[in-house]
């Protein structure tokens, strides 16, 4: 293999490790966005289970009230019929007053219980309200999330793809010099996944530094692979690789 043939090899390794890179780009993209909508749901379904709480601890407050209510009514009946059989007038007295302060105390009581059934009626609205509204969030939210876990399994199955035309282009690349293969994953390893670059008027694409004449021209020539003096990635020069691809069709045309 020519060394022309050598860096055909390389681009067309590294045009399918940067398809990879941008697959394994958007995948990483999707798990974040997966969590992120479980945690919507989550924390709307906790605020909506600590609103049921709260409804919950209302109304078994309410009962309570209810029946200490109760309790102090029946009390105020017992006492009333007591009342009705005592004829000594302070025990009359002091008994009446305990019927009073008790009925006032159950006037505080009522209005408990009044403040307990707006409270109950206001956590009964907000939650049904919640739960309309966690409804609809969870129909987009599932939809979003069946839409990406398919993206997902499309994108893996590529990068699935990509990696065994990687592992044939490796191959390719090995079975003339390793050391070139392993420069490459070097090179590739420092520079964002670009090893192999182009080179045009002097310059290098890949750090847009001028290149010297001489090695330029080694370059267009195609008669070595060489590496660019200031960012080391391995340079080529695009036309020459296009006239290979024009003579392997002529010869294979042949």
């Amino acid at each position: 293999m020519t060394p022309l043939q050598t860096l055909k090899a390389l681009v067309s390794l590294q045009e399918i490790d940067v398809r990879i890179h941008e697959l394994e780009k958007d995948c990483q993209q999707i798990p974040s966005r997966l969590a992120e909508i479980e945690a919507i749901l989550g924390s709307r379904n906790q605020e909506l289970a600590g609103e049921r709480n709260q409804l919950d601890e209302a109304e078994m407050a309410r009962r309570l009230l209810d029946g200490d209510l109760k309790a102090e009514k029946e009390k105020i009946k017992k006492w009333d019929v007591r009342l009705s059989e005592i004829r000594g007038n302070r025990d009359y007295q002091a008994l009446s007053r305990e019927i009073e302060a008790t009925r006032k105390a159950n006037l505080g009581i009522e209005d408990e219980i009044l403040k307990k059934m707006q409270e109950i009626e206001d956590l009964k609205t907000s939650i049904s309200q919640k739960e309309e509204d966690l409804a609809e969030l969870d129909g987009g939210l599932s939809v979003e999330r069946s839409e990406l876990e398919e993206k997902l399994r499309s994108i893996n199955d590529k990068i699935a793809g990509e990696d065994r035309l990687r592992t044939k282009a490796k191959k390719a690349v090995e079975a003339v010099d390793g050391r070139w293969l392993r420069q490459y994953d070097t090179i590739r390893t420092r520079r964002d996944g670009v090893a192999v670059v182009a080179v045009l008027d002097e310059h290098c694409l890949g750090c847009h530094m001028g290149i010297p004449p001489q090695l330029y021209n080694i370059v267009l020539r195609g008669e070595r692979i060489e590496t660019c003096p200031h960012c080391h990635r391995i340079v080529y020069y695009k036309q020459s690789l296009d006239v290979l691809d024009e003579d392997f069709l002529q010869a294979d045309n042949g």
